[in-house]
């Protein structure tokens, strides 16, 4: 029996932390089954492993559960919480990675990056069809504003983009930007959207057919939220009139080869790698490690 499980590798300095305050662990990437060691484990550290009501129901001893990352919509946190079990998350481990992340498929399908590569790597042919456009005096509506958001945001304004938050709660004064509250009556101005959004009841399928048709002609759309949050089939039917389309996030993960969404000429994508990094990585790992030495008084 080890005290605490993890089902995925993490950084090599928190499985360090966790053994130096005396925790024995268990590594789930080592076995055949990654949820082979969750069963006897007092806390649990998990990345994007799916956890299931019953698993929770089967871990006698479990006393927390650590998700290293933000989004908690692969762990049935209610079932957690009917068991008095903690649910803890890294927020703001990995916010500078998937920031960054978001403004570089921005600036890709902003100024064509794809497809100047490949027009200057066959003799320059097709450079008159290229065109690309400036970022500055564009408007960009941000939903969420955690830390991911937050910082997206900051990076943008340096652009000279015009940011707007759609927020339900947060005043213009608490965001320091201008807040909108009725999303569909913001999208017509909305030249760039980036979602930061968790995946729940209340967000998926947010973005759905309505909400893309609202957009204006040759609007950005970014997602480095949840999959979810976005409505694919009607991304696919809405694409041919928008200016690009970049996700790190998929409705389903992984995401098949065959999925609709590759075919798309103005689509950029990338595999739920924004928060990859060795930065990020560590401090994702070091804040889950913490949590699990906390809840477990090691």
């Amino acid at each position: 029996m080890a005290d605490v499980h993890v089902t995925e590798p993490i950084h090599p300095d928190a499985l360090a932390l966790l053994a130096a305050a005396g925790l024995s662990v268990s590594c789930g990437w080592e076995d055949s089954d990654p949820a082979a060691g969750l069963a006897a484990a007092r806390a649990w550290i998990l990345r994007t492993f799916v956890v299931s009501p019953a698993m929770i129901a089967g871990a006698p001893a479990l006393q927390a559960i650590c998700k290293h990352g933000v989004g908690t919509d692969n762990i049935p946190v209610a079932e957690a919480e009917r068991r008095g079990i903690p649910v803890f998350n890294t927020p703001g481990a990995n916010a500078n990675a998937v920031a960054e992340h978001t403004i570089m498929l921005l600036l890709a399908l902003a100024r064509q990056a794809v497809e100047m590569d490949r027009v200057a790597r066959t003799g320059f042919h097709g450079v008159e069809r290229l065109a690309p456009v400036e970022l500055s005096g564009r408007r960009m509506l941000i939903a969420g504003f955690g830390p991911i958001g937050q910082r997206v945001a900051h990076l943008a304004r340096a652009f000279g983009i015009e940011v707007t938050l759609w927020h339900r709660r947060l005043s213009a004064e608490d965001a320091g930007l201008p807040v909108v509250r009725d999303l569909r009556a913001a999208l017509p101005a909305a030249q760039i959207l980036s979602l930061h959004l968790p995946l729940n009841e209340g967000t998926r399928g947010l973005i759905g057919a309505a909400e893309l048709a609202a957009l204006p002609e040759g609007a950005i759309l970014i997602n480095t939220g949840r999959g979810g949050v976005v409505d694919e089939a009607a991304l696919v039917a809405a694409a041919p009139r928008l200016g690009g389309i970049g996700l790190d996030v998929f409705e389903t993960e992984p995401a098949r080869p065959t999925d609709p969404l590759f075919a798309l000429p103005n689509a950029l994508v990338s595999p739920h790698a924004a928060a990859r990094g060795d930065q990020s990585f560590r401090r994702m790992g070091m804040m889950a490690a913490e949590a699990a030495i906390r809840a477990l008084g090691a």
